[in-house]
């Protein structure tokens, strides 16, 4: 497999741009160059040449229909039942609304492509061993993007034709210090979207039974540190909450995240080598500490005994049947699970968790409000390999109209009347409850539709965006508490407490060989023995289990980042 190493160099400029946006470091610089033509040369177009635009207008306003019909194939994620909107993601009133005012007006035929949200890279490597990849092939994760262009997914991109289809697109990327991020190897194969507040992850919320607190004799607000957490859970419990914190088994990328078990200021290699959400960091102590906690639960009687058994619905089904202490989720304007809980459970009080401005830390189990922050890009776009050029102008040209406002706003918000109504200062308020409208939007509004141009909605301050993406129609309002925790996330993240996870400057052959196995079949079996065992047991067996973890391909992980990071291609920890 042939590295592909990123090679843009920012002028100082655009590097202190990012810095502000919350990026660590400047974007790694090439250090060896490969061959690439064998796997990324855009294949000749085998359709009809694209109808021509002027060579003075740029962008919509240049576009003519194709002369024969174009398919372009969009990815979007299939999140199944967590999709929390419409189910079907690939045919529903919003796929049908593309295609009749962007495709059948440019002689387009536009088909999404399901891919599985929790794998991913199976997906792909699925479609790519039938050549089947969609034309637009997306991702919020850098490193996937790069694995693509090494693994020859991708063809590269010319960008001055892209700036001619999609200037409005550009534009954003310029305005929003991406231009930098384009390359692997010298040659670019990306575009991306942006995300609005990337220094923070507040758009990621914890409700919890405040009812249950005061019930238990505290004064509803949520336990500071662990160690108060697990005094009140205990009183929960002998006040009949059975089994309190539910618990599932652990499933696909992002499990067991342990940024809140870490020692700040974190060490640079240690944030380098094992700090990737993606592939659980068994045999650091941060990894101990987290699961020496959910042992703790387990013999307790906080956690379901068969949790290992039980997927996320039955976390949801516990909680919106009012048997769970706590649910985490996205927030958005419509939200089926509270929905669901408050028909369950009308006289039920939910509070949500706020994130401390101040680090707040437990030494006894050396967990703390620290937190994951999201990066300053949205979703990741490159295309096919085997895209035609009249493709690839199909792709920018959806990249483009996506990005206009009318369009933006309609895909985002719906229709007037039906999925939002206007308040009295003329601002767009969502319908709480969409279900089994024909209008119903999928998951958080549509994201998965819009997420190449923006992660969220956002009027550019974060008041009213917040009030855009807060729950509707419920008997609680959460806009406080949201607007709360996203001052004390940002407030830690400038205090040094939350870190941008390291990017690499090329794909980890290391990841690609060892990291699915590892995240799903060695983890979760070395996981649930650690979380079941004695508590007198854990320390020794963690010893054991990490170092089959490091045999399993663990140590090979560890050890190339640690090259990436001595040869100087990879973000530094700020």
């Amino acid at each position: 497999m042939k590295k592909k190493l990123l090679s843009a160099i920012l002028a100082m400029s655009m590097v202190m741009g990012l810095a502000a946006c919350g990026n660590n470091g400047p974007v790694p610089t090439a250090t060896e160059s490969g061959d690439t033509s064998a796997a990324t040369e855009t294949p000749a177009a085998t359709e009809a040449p694209a109808a021509e635009a002027t060579d003075t207008v740029a962008g919509i306003d240049g576009w003519e229909p194709f002369a024969d019909q174009v398919t372009l194939r969009v990815a979007v994620y299939d999140r199944g039942d967590a999709g929390n909107g419409c189910s079907d993601v690939e045919n529903n009133y919003w796929t049908n609304w593309v295609q009749e005012n962007f495709g059948d007006k440019y002689n387009i035929k536009v088909e999404y492509v399901g891919i599985t949200r929790s794998d991913v890279m199976t997906d792909y490597a699925m479609l790519a061993s039938t050549n089947t990849l969609p034309t637009l092939c997306m991702e919020y994760d850098y490193d996937k993007l790069a694995t693509w262009a090494s693994d020859g997914y991708l063809q590269p991109i010319d960008l001055e034709q892209f700036k001619t289809v999609a200037p409005t697109y550009w534009a954003s990327m310029e305005e929003n210090g991406l231009t930098g991020y384009t390359q692997f190897d010298g040659e670019d194969y990306i575009v991306l979207g942006k995300r609005p507040y990337g220094n923070t992850n507040y758009t990621f919320v914890t409700w919890y039974r405040k009812d249950w607190l005061k019930e238990a004799g505290y004064d509803g607000t949520y336990p500071a540190t662990n160690t108060e957490l697990l005094e009140a859970l205990g009183k929960m419990v002998e006040n009949g909450h059975k089994y309190p914190m539910s618990g599932s088994k652990v499933a696909g990328a992002g499990a067991d995240q342990n940024y809140m078990f870490r020692d700040y200021p974190q060490d640079e290699t240690t944030w380098c080598t094992t700090g990737d959400y993606q592939i659980p960091a068994l045999s650091t102590e941060a990894q101990k500490r987290l699961l020496k906690w959910n042992n703790e639960l387990y013999n307790d009687g906080y956690l379901n005994p068969e949790y290992y058994l039980r997927s996320t619905d039955d976390v949801n089904a516990d909680f919106v049947n009012g048997e769970a202490f706590q649910w985490s989720g996205y927030v958005s304007s419509t939200m089926d699970v509270l929905n669901s809980f408050y028909e369950n459970n009308p006289d039920a009080e939910l509070g949500v968790v706020v994130c401390d401005s101040k680090f707040v830390q437990d030494s006894t189990w050396g967990s703390s409000n620290a937190f994951r922050p999201n990066n300053i890009f949205g979703a990741m776009v490159g295309f096919a390999n085997n895209a035609t050029e009249d493709e690839v102008k199909a792709g920018e040209m959806y990249l483009e109209w996506m990005s206009q406002d009318e369009n933006l706003f309609t895909m985002t918000w719906g229709l007037e009347g039906v999925n939002f109504n206007y308040d009295e200062n003329g601002n767009p308020v969502a319908v709480g409850d969409q279900s089994g409208l024909p209008e119903q939007q999928g998951h958080n509004n549509n994201v998965d539709y819009w997420m190449v141009v923006t992660a969220s909605k956002s009027f550019g301050d974060i008041e009213s965006d917040i009030k855009a993406i807060n729950p509707q129609g419920l008997p609680q309002d959460f806009y406080d508490d949201i607007l709360a925790n996203y001052k004390g996330q940002l407030a830690l993240y400038e205090s040094g407490y939350a870190n941008v996870d390291c990017l690499f400057g090329g794909a980890l052959e290391s990841v690609t060989e060892y990291g699915t196995s590892l995240k799903e079949e060695v983890y979760p079996e070395f996981r649930d023995q650690l979380v079941m065992c004695k508590p007198d047991e854990f320390d020794a067996l963690y010893d054991e289990l990490s170092q089959k973890y490091l045999d399993a391909g663990y140590q090979e992980i560890i050890d190339e980042r640690q090259s990436m990071l001595d040869a100087g291609t990879t973000t530094k920890l700020q």
